[in-house]
């Protein structure tokens, strides 16, 4: 049963959007459940419909659910800005931490912060998230900056679409709205990524 976390020091970066998107990419392969910690309850909100293929619960409801149901995956969408004592226990409690952070100034450097933050044993990825469409470069020339820099970052990274506030708003993975295949690719390109990351 492995264990994704996902966290930031910074709101804002698509974290609860990249926790939705991830049980959605995995729930295919078995019981998926997405334990929403954060205040916001935001992937509480995009579950209320009813249109997910897999559980969201939050943190309370939690050891009960897995004490009754058998889950092949949890992904853990946990609160924005941790402390550093908090960083320390979500490391240390999940098979893999990913921090989200869009190509922007102030999004990478509560990335690098929190980066500081962690445990050295951490098995941890990058993920950009909110790329701008061409012609912007922002996304290669910050996957660029990271991989220079000498960060964990996931090869692929995850582009901007108005499908992704449609799909929370009609309560439905993004793949099931209008425009959200073209989405969907940039997930299914790094799911084996994902699985072997999560092997260490």
């Amino acid at each position: 049963m492995p264990i994704i976390s996902l966290s930031s020091f910074k709101g804002g970066v698509s974290k609860t959007t990249s926790a939705i998107c991830l049980a959605s990419l995995f729930c295919d392969d078995g019981a998926t459940l997405v334990i929403d910690a954060d205040p916001n309850r935001s992937a509480t909100t995009w579950a209320r419909p009813g249109g997910l293929p897999f559980q969201v619960c939050g943190e309370k409801e939690a050891a009960k659910l897995m004490r009754t149901q058998k889950f092949e995956f949890i992904i853990f969408d946990t609160p924005a800005r941790p402390n550093d004592v908090e960083v320390e226990d979500l490391a240390r409690g999940c098979d893999l931490l990913i921090v989200p952070t869009p190509p922007d100034l102030l999004s990478m450097d509560a990335m690098a912060l929190m980066a500081k933050s962690l445990p050295p044993d951490t098995n941890w990825k990058v993920l950009l998230t909110m790329i701008p469409p061409p012609p912007q470069r922002d996304g290669q020339e910050a996957m660029s900056a990271l991989l220079t820099q000498g960060y964990p970052v996931l090869s692929r990274g995850i582009r901007f679409y108005k499908a992704y506030k449609d799909a929370v708003t009609s309560g439905v993975p993004v793949y099931k709205v209008r425009g959200g295949k073209v989405a969907w690719r940039d997930w299914t390109e790094i799911k084996n990524e994902v699985i072997q990351a999560i092997k260490g």
